[in-house]
């Protein structure tokens, strides 16, 4: 059974595995990227992220095996109806899109947008 959009709250989010997350937040503040920048974009964030202690991301800090994990979690979140994916390019549900206009006033590609104050 899946929720309408107006049903959908970016508190969904909150649930979702630390990769995920990092992933939503990628998205969050670009909107939309390539699939190949935003796998490289966020096996980059996934590094840094190591390095300062948080090792349980992936399974392993390899970057084959980050690109894969990364890739694998954006196609999960298409499916879950997160992204949305055409043309080699994800983007965010049109739902998640909505509410960034409706709290912020516009979606400002590009700029940080904390989920906290996107939090219904």
């Amino acid at each position: 059974m899946s929720l309408k959009s107006s049903e959908r709250s970016i508190r969904e989010i909150l649930s979702l595995n630390k990769l995920e997350r990092i992933i939503m937040e990628y998205f969050i503040k670009h909107i939309s990227a390539g699939e190949i920048i935003a796998a490289l974009d966020i096996k980059e964030e996934v590094k840094k992220r190591a390095k300062q202690g948080e090792t349980d991301i992936v399974s392993e800090l390899e970057d084959a095996i980050i690109l894969r994990e990364v890739n694998v979690a954006m196609a999960l979140l298409a499916n879950k109806g997160f992204l949305e994916y055409k043309n080699g390019v994800y983007k965010l549900a049109p739902w998640i899109i909505e509410i960034i206009k409706t709290k912020k006033g516009g979606l400002y590609p590009g700029q940080p947008k904390s989920l906290k104050e996107l939090l219904d």
